[in-house]
């Protein structure tokens, strides 16, 4: 029979074996009660009761998680200042608990042990760290506020990725700022998530940025966010990253190709999806954002008052009904004043009656060829700042994107053609330029300079419609909204001459009528289309077409409301 002591021997060997492997790091030290070492475990005289071994184990595991999948030197970079720090370091935690453990249940077990017995000493805090891990390791979204769902979506998506997980995790620091904020003025954007005031119409001329409050746009908070700039900065997707990873099971799997076959690109080399930013300097977009606040004065009447009406409606819509004073549930930031005042108070939660709202998200796809030059793109620009505003009021996702090519004739894909001796029937000949003005998750706020770009004549070229809009919808197909809606912005075909002249006149028509029959017939997509001067009806299903220019705010105000209402 096997003495205590060694017992208390195998143990440790085994526990300090299952540790190295844990962190893949066979060299690891791993002490009991000593402190130069990498893993420092509580001392051990004897073997522990049964009841206690799973909390030892779970402190082992976490310290090789950490040492594992815990970048220390990104962590102090990314860490902000005050009251958010504890937050920030709590949520890393689950972090690396969550992408270490998967899969592994013992290691889940063991932490889990080691969860209960480490707990926060604010009760509020305790209260989002067992939400949190909930959503992040149990995988139970339904159970995170409908305020915060989308960001621990995101979260979720990117528990391999520290330095992403880090900039969600001050972005939910923020959003759970302004709630607390919110609390102390006395209202309660929790509950709504909008700015209720649609009284007045919208002043862009006069109305600063702090005027807009939003769920994407917090405002300044007690719980100030400081990480080395990062939380500060509009982090843009870099090219080739536009796409979440998560593909969707529509048309674009299977090995499908994304375009129909009787079309075909000649070389994708020199095509570029590039953020707006990429596309001018910090002073140029500046400058160009200021003539576009110039002349929102001359065209926003009008569009304003329809704004509001879509706001309006969408209110409406998302009106929710709680149910308060419970005991579990969702906080109640109205009484988060109570937990302070009175400790022992446990009627501080609230729960949510269901709505049949669904969450939507809105792709504003706009024509960025030379023809939109000057009036057109103009209006197409006031109108999807004004929209876009408008519905982030109501907590409505907007994104808006442009499509160009990068030259004309041609460009480099035209002169790789010409090098390759012009075989024929070569597919598309110009090289893509596909525009992020605003990323879905982006705030207006901070999106707003970029829309400016769109005056710059420089960017605006040939226009090729079916490949566009597919990369429109493969970016809506990759949300989570349960609802989708694309609207295009044009004044015309798609016309690349270079492409034409070597395939044939109808090549890009026949293709983009391709195009909108799948997304129409195949895709869980409502495709809405505006002409500009251009009949569209004989394209798409759902279309209008204007004649006057300065009717494309109100007629994409009237197609919005079409769809919801």
């Amino acid at each position: 029979m096997m003495s205590d002591n060694q017992s208390l021997v195998h143990f440790k060997q085994a526990l300090t074996a299952a540790t190295r492997a844990l962190a893949a790091k066979h060299n690891l030290t791993v002490e009991f009660g000593q402190k130069a070492a990498d893993v420092m475990l509580p001392p051990l005289a004897e073997l522990p009761p049964p009841e206690i071994l799973p909390l030892i184990r779970g402190e082992a595991d976490h310290a090789a998680l950490n040492i594992r999948y815990h970048d220390d030197a990104l962590h102090r970079k990314l860490r902000p200042s005050g009251a958010g720090a504890a937050m920030f370091d709590m949520l890393e935690d689950i972090r690396v608990e969550a992408h270490g453990g998967r899969n592994l249940h013992g290691v889940q077990y063991n932490l889990a042990q080691r969860f209960e017995q480490h707990k926060q000493s604010s009760k509020l805090l305790a209260d989002i760290e067992r939400q949190a891990r909930h959503v992040l390791i149990d995988a139970k979204i339904s159970e995170a506020d409908t305020s915060t769902r989308l960001v621990f979506e995101k979260m979720c998506e990117h528990l391999a990725d520290q330095k992403k997980f880090a900039k969600l995790s001050l972005e939910l620091i923020e959003l759970l700022s302004q709630l607390m904020q919110s609390a102390e003025r006395g209202d309660n954007p929790a509950e709504h998530g909008i700015n209720n005031d649609t009284s007045t119409a919208p002043d862009a001329e006069h109305e600063t940025e702090t005027s807009i409050s939003s769920p994407g746009t917090p405002q300044l908070a007690p719980m100030q966010v400081k990480a080395g700039g990062a939380s500060g900065e509009d982090v843009e997707p870099q090219p080739g990253e536009e796409i979440r990873a998560k593909r969707s099971p529509y048309p674009f799997d299977h090995n499908e190709p994304a375009i129909p076959r009787a079309y075909h690109v000649y070389t994708k080399q020199f095509d570029e999806t590039v953020s707006a930013a990429q596309l001018a300097s910090p002073h140029e977009l500046e400058h160009l954002r200021r003539q576009l606040d110039q002349k929102l004065s001359q065209f926003q009447s009008v569009t304003a008052k329809l704004a509001n009406r879509l706001q309006r409606l969408l209110l409406a819509k998302q009106a929710r009904h709680w149910i308060f004073d419970e005991e579990d549930g969702l906080i109640d930031s109205k009484k988060l004043s109570r937990v302070i005042t009175h400790p022992d108070y446990s009627q501080i939660y609230k729960r949510e009656k269901d709505t049949d709202f669904r969450d939507t998200v809105v792709s504003l796809l706009i024509d960025n060829s030379g023809s939109m030059r000057g009036r057109p793109i103009t209006i197409a620009a006031l109108s999807a700042d004004i929209l876009s505003r408008t519905l982030e009021r109501c907590g409505v996702k907007v994104e808006i994107l442009g499509f160009t090519t990068r030259e004309w004739k041609g460009g480099n894909t035209h002169k790789q053609w010409a090098k390759d001796g012009k075989p024929a029937h070569p597919g598309r000949l110009n090289d893509l330029r596909h525009i992020v003005y605003k990323p879905a998750d982006t705030s207006w706020r901070k999106s707003r300079q970029k829309l400016g770009l769109m005056l710059k004549d420089g960017i605006l070229k040939e226009n090729i419609d079916g490949e566009a809009i597919l990369w429109a919808c493969e970016r809506l197909l990759a949300r989570p909204e349960q609802r989708r809606i694309l609207m295009v912005i044009s004044d015309g075909a798609p016309v690349d001459d270079s492409t034409l002249s070597a395939n044939g006149g109808s090549y890009l028509d026949s293709h983009l009528r391709e195009v909108i029959a799948r997304v129409e017939n195949q895709m869980p997509i409502e495709l809405v289309a505006i002409g500009i001067g251009h009949d569209v009806t004989r394209y798409y299903k759902r279309a209008v077409t204007i004649s006057e220019i300065d009717k494309l705010g109100e007629t994409m105000t009237e197609q919005l409301v079409k769809l919801f209402s």
